[in-house]
């Protein structure tokens, strides 16, 4: 009787592992296997590739972007010194809008310039003309401390026929240096 149960037992072992081996099968022949081996490869493709593009990316960002690895200290100190030279800029563009006025009448065109933007210097402005073009130049130099700054204005004008700028005359009323040129009459 001890041998038919444990031959029993051992059926019963035999049968369960076949029938597991079976059902294994079974699972396999059902795709779901398969399409879980499948979606896991491709999740970890996916992963690898999303891992391998950022990297990538986050490197030639660095490679073309040579001044991304400025200390903020250097790049606080070039923002300051481009927002002093617009200001500088800004401040001369105001300042030569005002230095020439021009006038006109019946009988002559005065041209009046503000010698204070040249150290009030007569010999810093200079006037020449070519037929009808009149040419006015102006330069100053400022010195403070070690450094010296340079300031050049240069103006022309194109008059019409009945003006002669040989007969022309220049003065120095004030501040103001006045170029005084006659208007022939149209008759």
């Amino acid at each position: 009787m001890d041998q038919d149960m444990n031959q029993n037992v051992e059926e019963t072992k035999n049968n369960t592992s076949s029938k597991n081996y079976n059902d294994d099968l079974k699972w396999d022949d059902d795709g779901r296997h398969f399409a879980k081996m499948l979606g896991i490869g491709l999740l970890i493709f996916l992963g690898a590739y999303c891992a391998f593009y950022t990297v990538a990316d986050w490197h030639m960002k660095h490679i073309f972007n040579p001044f991304g690895n400025i200390s903020a200290d250097i790049n606080r100190a070039i923002v300051t010194d481009m927002r002093q030279m617009d200001k500088f800029i800004s401040n001369e563009n105001q300042k030569v809008a005002h230095v020439i006025h021009l006038e006109e009448s019946d009988n002559e065109y005065k041209i009046m310039i503000d010698l204070r933007a040249f150290d009030n210097n007569k010999n810093n402005i200079q006037v020449k003309h070519n037929g009808n073009l009149l040419t006015i130049k102006g330069r100053s130099i400022t010195k403070r401390h070690h450094n010296q700054q340079i300031s050049e204005f240069q103006q022309s004008y194109m008059f019409e026929n009945n003006v002669n700028l040989r007969e022309m005359t220049k003065e120095v009323e004030g501040n103001y240096m006045v170029i005084k040129i006659p208007v022939k009459n149209k008759d």
